[in-house]
């Protein structure tokens, strides 16, 4: 199947790809690749997807997949990585505040969709509670890889639901273009007077050695909403990396050290649940006690080392890759002056997989993780979890003829985990929890059909079996975060899903391009908190258990860059949009589904300057589970001007972008905060790149 390639946005300089997406691809004003002629199609760029197995492009894998970069992702950063994406078709976000928001892939979040850098787990806390940041700055991001559906073929069983890729420039195995080069990257927002930095450098040490180096600062005040200030959601981040490599004819080696550090606050209708240790209402803000309300912090501390490498060699297998890493991870809730809680948590990885002219893969991936929390607050026992996996992929041709051409993709995963649990008494029983131990088995089968050079179709069934975490079998106390008492069940076994993805594509470098596709997922013994009816500690008990769950969904991005040919310049349009649906085996919904979207955009497009305008509708979500509450839609419109002055030697992009320009009151029915924390007001962001 002939490869993806994506022509480069007028606002790319010489050698820089553009992140143009033809799968669910462009995020708000995504459509910065202007047509080019069919003489051009030799100078395109391939987009490559390392979080599928193959590392295929989005049209040659049967995986709903896609990446956001370059142009595009400078225009939608945010101090968050869940804020950055939650625009992205079949994506939104838990918006616990502006700088703890996690990505939510087809209304699924949490322990079932795992974030990853270069490849490799983040080994934060995040998964755990919606109030931990993810543990990666998104300024340092060259693209972002999302993943819509199971990815445990690759990343292990706990990628159920989805994955988020980071690629960084921290780990590159090819040599740098030139001797030394750089990148500055600053951002400014009004929302919350944010003020953000990024400066890189790499370059070239000799014949064989490269070396990298960058550092970033970011601060941010209390967010403004229609509703006025966000109360303690301020936030600062910094940190810093250092990285050599090694690139020779055959081999290539990249080591990284990194460390991040980061202080944020918890908006006000949380705080006030942790200082008062009870649940907060909507608009709760005592002008007597505002200020005690408004003092649970968060201090973050996380010192990284990551290791990649390739071999290629002359044999059964053509190529071995190797990837490593370890993140030692700590965060304290700091309330005024005293520290409430701390947590700790040291991750290893490691994957080793052969490949075979990019047709087959298989490899082994051991994973271990040491968590440990102290406290007032701390809801779980200290716990070490191991696990084990082996994975084995390839691709078929089964027909090549004048009907097109048909591929069978299939993929199979074992894996062993096991949780080694501190011996705490159960509250509950008065016993010991157990140790858990058992395998879990993936698998997958997909048919890619190209029946014209435009037009495909891709089908995916998958199998997945995701181990319980320690947070479901172990978990016994108040978890403030989410107002709520919670209490594992150490007998759980695996979660068993079969997922079913459908997807019609067309490619097309001077039409329209886009996908449209639809999902069902059926789960048996879907592990949720189900609430008991129970009071503890002047908080809802809810109780980890089993139970049956269907979700079923659409999702379709479509774009023509050069619609018309206007006096003004080159039109370009994209429609997108998504629809998730999700119900238990009584047929009542599930909670924090988000609601259906529908997007539109048109954008005009002359020489180095382009100028576009965008609107969201968010459908309004009444299909709640028990214990929630509605929540009303709303519309938002944004506006974007992007300019890339000629500069000979550098490559300068500005971008300037008006957000909610109607002031609506917008809340996301993801985010647990959504009663008492809205989106930003309107707001205008200012982005500079400048690569030398």
């Amino acid at each position: 199947m002939k490869a993806l390639v994506v022509p480069k946005s007028r606002f790319s300089g010489v050698g820089s790809p553009a992140p143009v997406l033809l799968l669910c691809l462009s995020n708000a004003f995504g459509g910065h690749a202007a047509a080019q002629s069919t003489s051009q199609i030799d100078d395109l760029d391939e987009i490559v997807i390392t979080a599928t197995p193959l590392r295929r492009d989005p049209f040659s894998t049967a995986q709903s997949a896609s990446v956001v970069g370059g142009d595009d992702l400078v225009a939608v950063l945010k101090g968050s990585l869940g804020e950055t994406l939650a625009e992205q078709p079949g994506v939104s976000a838990s918006s616990f505040g502006p700088i703890a928001s996690r990505p939510i892939i087809r209304g699924q979040g949490g322990l079932r969709v795992q974030t990853f850098v270069d490849g490799a787990d983040t080994f934060d806390a995040a998964a755990l509670s919606d109030d931990h940041a993810v543990g990666i700055e998104p300024l340092l991001a060259e693209r972002i890889e999302i993943i819509r559906g199971p990815a445990a073929l690759l990343f292990g069983s706990a990628a159920a639901a989805g994955a988020i890729n980071v690629i960084t420039p921290r780990l590159s195995l090819s040599r740098p273009a030139r001797a030394l080069m750089g990148e500055v990257q600053a951002r400014a927002d009004t929302a919350a007077n944010e003020r953000s930095v990024v400066v890189s450098l790499n370059g070239q040490g000799g014949e064989h050695l490269q070396f990298n180096g960058d550092m970033h600062h970011s601060r941010a005040a209390d967010l403004n909403t229609p509703q006025g200030k966000l109360q303690n959601s301020s936030g600062n981040a910094r940190g810093a990396s250092a990285g050599l490599g090694w690139t020779g004819d055959r081999f290539a080696l990249a080591l990284s050290v990194s460390e991040l550090r980061s202080d944020y606050g918890l908006p006000a209708g949380v705080s006030a649940a942790h200082a008062d240790g009870g649940p907060a209402e909507a608009g709760d803000h005592d002008p007597e006690h505002g200020e005690a309300h408004a003092t649970v912090r968060l201090a973050l501390e996380q010192r990284r080392l990551d290791i990649a490498g390739e071999w290629r060699l002359d044999g059964l297998a053509d190529l071995i890759r190797i990837r490593a890493a370890r993140n030692d991870y700590g965060h304290a809730e700091l309330e005024g002056e005293d520290i409430g809680t701390r947590y700790a948590q040291t991750g290893s990885e490691l994957r080793l997989s052969a490949e075979r002219e990019g047709r087959w893969i298989a490899g082994m991936q051991w994973r271990e993780l040491d968590f440990d929390a102290a406290g007032d607050e701390a809801f779980l026992p200290a716990s070490l979890t191991k696990t084990l996996g082996a994975f084995v992929f390839g691709d078929f041709s089964l027909i090549g003829s004048a009907a097109g051409t048909l591929v069978l993709e299939a993929g199979l995963r074992m894996e062993r985990q096991r949780i080694e649990v501190a011996r705490l008494a159960s509250i509950e029983s008065g016993t010991l929890p157990k140790d858990y131990l058992d395998d879990a088995r993936n698998g997958s089968l997909g048919l890619l059909w190209d029946f014209t050079d435009r037009w495909g179709a891709a089908l995916q069934l998958t199998s997945t079996e995701r181990h319980p975490t320690a947070t479901e079998l172990y978990a016994f106390g108040p978890h403030l975060a989410l107002q709520r008492f919670e209490i594992g069940d150490a007998k759980l076994g695996v979660e068993r899903g079969l997922t079913a993805d459908l997807a019609l594509r067309r490619r097309d470098n001077s039409g329209w391009h886009g996908s449209v596709g639809v999902f069902v997922a059926e789960y048996d013994r879907y592990i949720a908190a189900l609430p008991t009816g129970q009071i503890e500690s002047d908080l809802p008990v809810v109780g980890f258990a089993g139970i049956g769950a269907r979700f079923t969904g659409t999702e379709f991005d479509w774009s023509h860059d050069r619609l018309a040919s206007l006096a003004t310049g080159d039109l370009g349009i994209r429609i997108f949009g998504d629809y998730v649906r999700a119900r238990d085996d009584a047929g009542q919904p599930l909670p924090q589904i988000p609601p259906r979207r529908f997007g539109a955009e048109a954008a005009v497009t002359r020489g180095p300057l382009r100028v576009g305008i965008e609107a969201i509708w968010h459908d309004s979500q009444s299909a709640v589970a028990a214990g929630e509450t509605t929540t009303a839609g709303f519309t938002a419109v944004n506006a974007e001007v992007a300019y890339r002055p000629p500069a000979a030697g550098t490559d300068i992009l500005w971008i300037l972008r008006g957000v909610n320009l109607l002031d609506e009151e917008m809340r996301r029915h993801a985010s647990p905060l959504k009663d008492v924390a809205p989106l930003a007001a309107r707001h205008v962001s200012l982005s500079l790149q400048l690569k030398f």
